[in-house]
């Protein structure tokens, strides 16, 4: 993994855990700001920013993806019954 997927991922498990909460997210900011500064690491700032985007993106598409609706709820109840069906006949 490089080193600014990494700082981005960090971030996004320290941001996303609910035992930390959100209001600590300015306080990770700027440790993560003098972390970078230390190590010279802050050429790397718009890759963590873009990389901490798309590990957004993921959760957010992730999340879209496991919502059950009525639609696909009832298709899968039909499927069901139709290879019950099926497999009697």
């Amino acid at each position: 993994m490089k080193i600014a997927a990494t700082y981005a991922r960090a971030l996004f498990d320290l941001i996303e855990d609910p035992s930390n909460g959100s209001k600590k997210a300015a306080t990770y900011l700027s440790n993560l700001d003098g972390v970078l500064k230390r190590r010279g690491h802050q050429r790397l700032l718009p890759r963590i920013f873009s990389e901490y985007q798309r590990l957004e993106l993921s959760k957010q598409r992730s999340e879209k993806q496991q919502e059950v609706t009525e639609e696909s709820e009832r298709t899968r109840i039909l499927l069901e019954l139709y290879r019950k069906l099926t497999k009697t006949a």
